[in-house]
């Protein structure tokens, strides 16, 4: 009864200075409580759990008053960010998934007060005391309905014959309800910079995508799923949206058609787009590190874990000093695409020759960015020396490689040549990271290999030599 009073008390109080209650306002209540009304449950308690990443943990219980009244309070230490309320008969600890509803709260120290009912928690709710909530709950039920007219206008364009005039009047309208839906997030995250709300529409902020044919869907979202400073803020950890984002991408890169291994260098290829994006906050970075591996491991995914092992946590990549902090130039530059021309260079090389990207004249070339210093680029030669060896002798206009130290000690550089017998076309500025060439292709680490086709456009960056052997062996005479 005293929490049914107390709730009443703090609506009528609201009520009669309007939702838009001053920080004043605010102060009269509890900072560390909860207050809530849920029509229509089943039963008394409510299950309070807190999320971080994929870990979804049961921090508290509440029983409610006989119409669904209840008080909540969260200790003044308990971390900002999104947690989850449960309902209904199942209340065994951890087994939230099995609640036949839940919804969420935007937790950020004030007070919260709330009604909804547990037929529709979403669909029902009604903030009373809460900007955060009020703008979250704002934001889902506006992103909703907008989902819904893009689904049905993607079915609409998936089923009308695209040659009819009327197809062309779908497609417009398909890309003005995504632009009102980029409109609606880009205000709101405006209106209410620096909050934990802004933080959550920005990083689920959806890319605008053409016509729905599934192939250039899947390519478009692709290249463009993952934005610019979204794995930023470490607010995102307290929430589940990072590892939800990740699956979802992953799920772009696989195929039925492919086999194990195949699959697998695929999913290298989406694990290493998403590694660089996580580097913009390095405990974003270190959660994905560790979400990837283990899932992968849990998968049986032996080739995904092991590079993601390899490159990342045992550091089998040689990254510039700081990379992880200093990040916006380099790991958010916008990244090449299939098909993308690449940044043209020239140079004189070892041997004296002079050398320009675009007189290459091989069908495939390998630009190959390597230390002397790196000792994970040592193994990586020696194995790429024999691929390279083995199409050079067959067929001297097939395959090339341009190998580029990143260096600042020429007589280490020249060792390493020497000892291992590379006698591809080799090049250093002495500049390490300031190296004319590597720094027109967003280079972040070493070794890194970029395969280039006949008209020097990109084709794929093979983590593997494996992968490049392979697809050497499928486009060779």
């Amino acid at each position: 009864m005293r929490t049914l009073i107390c709730f009443m008390a703090v609506c009528f109080l609201i009520a009669c200075t309007g939702n838009g209650a001053s920080d004043a306002m605010r102060d009269q209540w509890d900072q560390g409580q909860i207050y809530g009304r849920i029509s229509g449950l089943p039963g008394p308690k409510i299950l309070i759990y807190e999320l971080y990443g994929d870990r979804v943990t049961l921090i508290d219980s509440v029983m409610t008053d006989g119409d669904g009244t209840f008080e909540l309070e969260f200790p003044a230490d308990r971390s900002k960010g999104l947690y989850r309320l449960a309902m209904g008969v199942s209340t065994i600890p951890g087994d939230h998934e099995n609640h036949r509803q839940r919804f969420d709260l935007i937790w950020d120290g004030n007070p919260v007060v709330f009604e909804t009912h547990y037929a529709a928690p979403v669909d029902s709710m009604d903030i009373i005391l809460s900007a955060e909530n009020e703008n979250y709950y704002r934001y889902l039920r506006g992103m909703r309905e907008y989902e819904r007219m893009i689904s049905a206008l993607n079915g609409a364009l998936i089923e009308y014959p695209s040659s009819d005039r009327f197809y062309r009047r779908l497609e417009r309208q398909h890309g003005r309800v995504q632009n009102r839906r980029a409109n609606f997030v880009d205000n709101m995250i405006k209106n209410n910079r620096g909050t934990i709300f802004a933080s959550i529409a920005r990083f689920r902020k959806l890319p605008r995508i053409g016509s729905p044919s599934s192939v250039q869907q899947t390519d478009e979202l692709k290249s463009s799923f993952f934005h610019e400073g979204q794995f930023a803020d470490s607010i995102l950890l307290q929430t589940d949206l990072i590892p939800r984002s990740i699956i979802r991408y992953l799920s772009l890169y696989t195929n039925p058609a492919l086999d194990d291994e195949e699959q697998q260098e695929e999913l290298i290829l989406a694990a290493d787009v998403i590694m660089q994006h996580a580097m913009a906050n390095e405990a974003v970075y270190y959660f994905v590190l560790e979400y990837l591996i283990n899932g992968f491991d849990s998968m049986e995914m032996d080739l995904v874990a092991g590079h993601l092992t390899d490159r990342y946590l045992l550091g089998n990549v040689c990254f510039e000093e700081g990379i992880l902090l200093d990040h916006a130039e380099q790991v958010e530059a916008e990244r090449l695409e299939e098909g993308d021309a690449v940044p043209g260079f020239s140079f004189h090389s070892l041997d004296g020759r002079q050398i320009r990207l675009n007189d290459i004249e091989a069908e495939y070339t390998l630009l190959f960015f390597w230390g002397s210093w790196c000792h994970f680029c040592h193994d990586v030669m020696e194995d790429l020396y024999g691929v390279y060896r083995e199409y050079r002798d067959a067929d001297s206009t097939f395959f090339e490689v341009v190998a580029i130290g990143i260096e600042d000690d020429e007589q280490a550089w020249l060792d390493e040549i020497e000892q291992g017998g590379y006698d591809w076309i080799n090049y250093t500025s002495l500049k390490m990271w300031d190296c004319p060439v590597a720094s027109g292709y967003n280079l972040i680490g070493t070794p890194t290999m970029l395969l280039l086709d006949s008209n020097k456009r990109f084709i794929d960056e093979p983590v593997r030599i494996r992968a490049l052997s392979r697809f050497l062996a499928r486009h060779s005479r």
